[in-house]
């Protein structure tokens, strides 16, 4: 890269200069020099002046002139690292680009810079985000209401990357493919630069949302388990899709919908719907039954008692592979699940967008379990406003 050279040129100026401070052989204008053209490369490679560890220093006193000495030492070598790794495929430089900005920038920075690239955006785009708590269930009253100021969304994801960066590594360097690397990518970039048409251009258009045939093979002796089946529609999906299977668990919490269910997969054998909810922990729940049929959860109160369960405990025969749309309780169903994922280890594919820590928490957990798990990730949000439909596989 161009900029690169330049930088590697700069580098080796402001080397020469450290030495001349080292042996106090220049003047206080060369200081400011420095910081300045620091400044100016931080910019280029973090994309901010500023980076958490750089401290403000009265030049005038020996221990802080030898303290911005060594801070400028670090950021060379900091500098020069950065350069080497962000050559190479594109999806390992963007990722740097993404990973270093959440690492050395601070939160406080980050906040500020992408509410004003947001303010930046037509406001007929900045419009369409006031509806994002009335598309989206998921996102539990977190906003970007620029009418009011309120940008609790934004500012639940800039800390959830600050404080997580290295789980976005882990699950980067654990993901199996070229394409889910471009997903976590896109997800991760959407959220603090609000680029539609490039997230829109990850959404996969050869396979449907859970059954992807490059990375899921199935055949008559799989025992499928759906929790959240909702209408049965994956059910019958994934009959569709692979003719063949032993045994379906079709799991569903709504009254209404769970007799729906059970019409749809009624012409179809060893298909057992059950009303029940899926957790850590065996007890009873509650389950509203009204208009946003598919975002119900389990409820500590509600209009209808659900029996909740563990797969562990519910299931006795090996499970072969685990479908979870369950609106943020999936975490607590992959730990009711522990004893079949250590034993019979099933495929897993799981809605990992419910709760933000989802995307990075959910493999991680599942890795804790097992680790002889590979990840893929694939974007099916055709027409979102905000990333949602996005599925982990741990095959």
């Amino acid at each position: 890269m161009q900029e690169f050279s330049q930088i590697k040129e700069v580098i080796g100026t402001i080397n020469i200069i450290i030495k001349a401070m080292k042996a106090r052989q220049v003047g206080i204008e060369d200081v400011q020099n420095v910081q300045m053209t620091a400044a100016e490369i931080n910019r280029v490679l973090y994309h901010f002046e500023r980076l958490t560890f750089q401290k403000n220093y009265n030049l005038e006193n020996e221990e802080d002139y030898q303290n911005f000495i060594m801070e400028i030492e670090t950021l060379v070598g900091l500098w020069e690292q950065t350069m080497r790794k962000r050559t190479g495929k594109a999806v390992d430089v963007e990722f740097w680009d993404i990973y270093e900005f959440f690492k050395y920038v601070d939160a406080s920075d980050i906040f500020q810079m992408v509410v004003q690239h947001f303010l930046n955006l037509p406001e007929g785009r900045r419009i369409d985000y006031l509806s994002l708590p009335y598309r989206y269930t998921f996102l539990q009253g977190r906003v970007i209401d620029f009418s009011n100021g309120n940008f609790s969304l934004i500012a639940r994801h800039v800390e959830l990357m600050t404080k997580e960066v290295e789980k976005y590594k882990w699950l980067y360097e654990h993901l199996a493919d070229h394409r889910s690397k471009m997903v976590l990518n896109g997800i991760i970039r959407y959220w603090f630069k609000f680029d539609i048409d490039r997230l829109q251009a990850l959404v996969e258009t050869v396979f449907s949302d859970y059954y992807d045939l490059d990375i899921l093979e199935c055949n008559e002796n799989d025992v499928l388990v759906d929790l959240g089946a909702y209408t049965g529609d994956s059910v019958l999906n994934y009959i569709g899709t692979y003719g063949r299977y032993k045994k379906i668990y079709a799991y569903e919490i709504t009254p209404s919908t769970y007799q729906i269910l059970v019409q749809n997969v009624s012409g179809h054998e060893n298909v057992f719907a059950l009303q029940k909810g899926v957790s850590s922990e065996s007890g009873v729940m509650f389950v509203n039954d009204g208009e946003q049929k598919a975002g119900n959860k389990l409820l500590e109160t509600g209009d209808y008692k659900v029996k909740v369960v563990t797969l562990d405990e519910d299931i006795t025969e090996p499970i072969t592979v685990i479908k979870m749309d369950i609106e943020g309780a999936e975490k607590d169903a992959i730990l009711g699940a522990k004893n079949h994922i250590q034993s019979d280890r099933p495929r897993m594919l799981v809605s990992s967008y419910h709760l933000p820590e989802d995307i990075f928490e959910i493999p991680y957990l599942i890795n804790s379990i097992r680790e002889d798990y590979k990840f893929y990730m694939r974007f099916n949000g055709c027409g979102c406003l905000w990333p949602c439909d996005f599925v982990l596989f741990a095959v």
